[in-house]
């Protein structure tokens, strides 16, 4: 008889990640083909899961945090005639009976009335009867519960393996996880200042036709067909960034559809922000109001962000009808259907009705006011009292008086070393992205923050503050730091948390005179000399004399020269100006090994010892091994040398192992020093 193993057991040995109680966003998840995530995409991820899961600690459950990075809307009344559709479908007698997959024709007829009076129109329509004047039916829409879950279909069905979903940067981050994991590569498009942060059409075509030209040498139809982009997302307004392309913008959008149209590209139009456009008179413009770009666009309307119906998750997609026909298949398949009452809730949002446009104006008309003094807060909060339109300041000094009492004062000064980017100031939505730039290099307890983490890890230990890095939502230019944070938390909150911020702030100490970077090309000749002339002073009477004597700084230079391409990302220096002080060298290893990673090497040069730089570079290297998923690491020291045996026992290492390592033509007993990764970081240490 065949001894089965336990069925949870079995269910745990299988998934290890599971056998830890997880507070604050369930992990985002891999790809359904087991593959690993592009690199572009695994950062992101790593990102979100940092931020939703990694910077907490265990007085969570009892102790809350002030979480900037919230996707929540502003607490404020859900739309009046969503409730009263809603109650109209709970107070029928229809309940008894299962939803059709498609949704009810009544629903979608309301839909489609909304949509063809927003200017939705098929230049190219089909011949069915039930076709109206605007080239459009019933057929071209359906609705599901999120526009997320609508997304994921989407992709999945427009997409073949190796295709790509070209999303911009920056983007909602969980959209270019949830576009790789629902079977696409995904690629970013990077809106820059230069541009407003808006599309640029003659980027998003030379990105368009690079993808494609690269990917037609690389598979030259080994799947049988060659890959392509096959979908833009273009969120607008966007999130996070909340620039609108709205009526002003509309030669813009046209120009957007047609190189899109012309490639063979679908444009997957997120409206989900739309009806927060600060702007009246601009709110976001959909494509397939255009002439001619009906059937290659994909729209995307929701409740959840503006009509104050988040916790519903309500979203419909008005597409080309076979479009619709793959996504109703797919709803049958895999949920059913979508509850009636998300088709009521939606009904009650996006309509034609009698009255709509006065409770339409009236609702957000107030909505769109309150979001625009909350970002003047924020910009009071940021960049001080004197950056707000004058009509706002009273208030906000009223406020913060009442919050803050005296402190107020200091806080409406801004956030030292903090500002927001250059042309890029909110038109729509909650969120704003704060410029952090100039903390990198400084010290919070001795500790040198220079990535994103260290940003996010120091106000959280300051303050118990988090919100979403750069490296979550695709920020395009590498060298910054910066934090995506919402202005829809309570106005208290919202003060409270800069304020405490503020105070964090004046903690941090200067930068050294050093900073710490990867190495470049030019650094290969300062570090042969560090390395040679660190051995023959370090290691006469600990190793042959002879060997020490033989060795070149020319010969170590030319071999780091023809390696470098190699191990360029694998190696930091620590730089004064042109001059190199030090450098250490990472080994991250396959999960055969017996450690995740190996510290190779680290050197300081003469008479720059005792100064902390070899404390920094080795805790900088730790960082960037736990960015990239290394849980520990070991390092190998010469028995003898008990300057650096003392120097990494300092640091918290401890010896594991033993071995002996040749090193010319006699062995040397070394010492292997092992360093709990997950630890160190979890404790503070850096």
């Amino acid at each position: 008889m065949l001894i089965k193993s336990n069925a949870i057991e079995r269910f745990y040995r299988e998934n290890r990640n599971l056998g830890e109680r997880r507070y604050g966003l369930p992990l985002v998840g891999n790809r359904l083909d087991f593959e690993r995530f592009n690199p572009t995409v695994e950062k992101i991820a790593d990102a979100i899961n940092f931020y939703g899961y990694e910077v907490r600690d265990e007085n969570i459950a009892t102790i809350k945090d002030i979480d900037l990075g919230t996707g929540n809307p502003l607490n404020y009344r859900p739309y009046p005639t969503c409730i009263e559709k809603m109650k109209e479908y709970l107070d029928s007698n229809e309940m008894y009976s299962y939803p059709y997959t498609e949704g009810d024709d009544k629903i979608r007829q309301v839909l489609l009335d909304y949509v063809e009076d927003l200017g939705f129109v098929n230049t190219q329509p089909y011949s069915y009867p039930d076709i109206d004047e605007k080239g459009l039916s019933v057929n071209n829409i359906t609705f599901m519960p999120s526009t997320s879950m609508i997304f994921n279909i989407i992709v999945n069905i427009i997409s073949k393996p190796g295709d790509v979903i070209l999303v911009t940067g920056p983007n909602y981050g969980l959209f270019t996880i949830r576009a790789e994991r629902a079977g696409a590569e995904v690629d970013i498009l990077p809106l820059e200042k230069e541009d407003h942060f808006l599309v640029n059409p003659q980027k998003l075509a030379a990105k368009i036709d690079d993808i494609n030209e690269s990917l037609q040498k690389v598979y030259n139809r080994r799947k049988g067909y060659v890959p392509r982009v096959v979908a833009f997302l273009n969120a607008n307004p966007n999130n996070p960034t909340g620039k609108v392309m709205g009526e002003k913008n509309h030669e813009l959008l046209e120009q957007i559809g047609k190189i899109c149209l012309e490639r063979g590209v679908f444009v997957i139009d997120d409206l989900v922000y739309r009806d927060i456009s600060f702007d009246e008179e601009n709110i976001a413009k959909p494509i397939a109001t255009i002439p001619g770009m009906f059937r290659n666009t994909i729209s995307l309307f929701g409740l959840s962000k503006s009509y104050g119906l988040a916790s519903l998750r309500a979203g419909f997609v008005v597409a080309d009808e076979l479009i619709i026909r793959e996504v109703v298949n797919r709803i049958f398949q895999e949920i059913d259907s979508s509850p009636a009452i998300t088709g009521y809730a939606l009904a009650g949002g996006f309509n034609t009705f009698p009255g709509r446009e006065e409770v339409y104006n009236d609702y957000f008309k107030e909505l769109r006011n309150i979001y625009k003094k909350k970002y003047q807060l924020l910009k009071a909060l940021v960049e001080g009292i004197d950056t707000v339109e004058e009509s706002y300041k009273a208030e906000i000094i009223e406020e913060a008086t009442r919050v803050l009492g005296e402190d107020a004062v200091e806080t409406l000064k801004g956030l030292p070393y903090a500002h927001f980017p250059e042309n890029l100031e909110p038109e729509s939505g909650f969120f704003a992205i704060i410029d952090f730039t100039e903390v990198r290099g400084m010290k919070y307890r001795g500790r040198i923050i220079s990535t994103e983490r260290d940003l996010l890890k120091f106000f959280y230990k300051a303050g118990r503050i988090r919100f979403l890095i750069g490296q979550s939502i695709s920020w395009p230019y590498e060298n910054e730091l910066v934090g995506r944070v919402s202005f829809a938390l309570d106005n208290d909150l919202l003060i409270t948390a800069f304020n405490q911020m503020n105070h964090a702030m004046h903690e941090l100490r200067e930068k050294e005179d050093y900073i710490i970077r990867f190495n470049r090309i030019e650094d290969q000749k300062y570090m042969a000399a560090i390395k040679v002339n660190g051995w023959q002073k370090t290691y006469p009477g600990i190793i042959d004399q002879e060997y020490l004597d033989n060795l070149s700084i020319e010969e170590t230079k030319q071999r780091y020269f023809r390696s470098f391409d190699e191990y360029k990302d694998r190696v930091l220096v620590a730089v004064r100006g042109e001059e190199v002080l030090g450098y250490s060298c990472f080994d991250p290893k396959e999960k055969s090994y017996k450690y995740d990673s190996e510290l190779v090497s680290l050197y300081i040069k003469e008479g720059e010892q005792n100064k902390g730089i070899g404390t920094a570079l080795f805790l900088e290297t730790a960082k960037e091994l736990i960015s990239r998923n290394k849980r520990n690491m070991i390092l190998w020291v010469l028995a003898d040398n008990t300057r650096a045996v003392n120097f990494y026992k300092n640091l918290g290492g401890i010896i594991s192992e033993t071995r002996q390592a040749k090193i010319g033509n006699k062995k040397y007993k070394e010492f292997g020093f092992y360093f709990d990764l997950e630890s160190m970081d979890k404790d503070g240490s850096f």
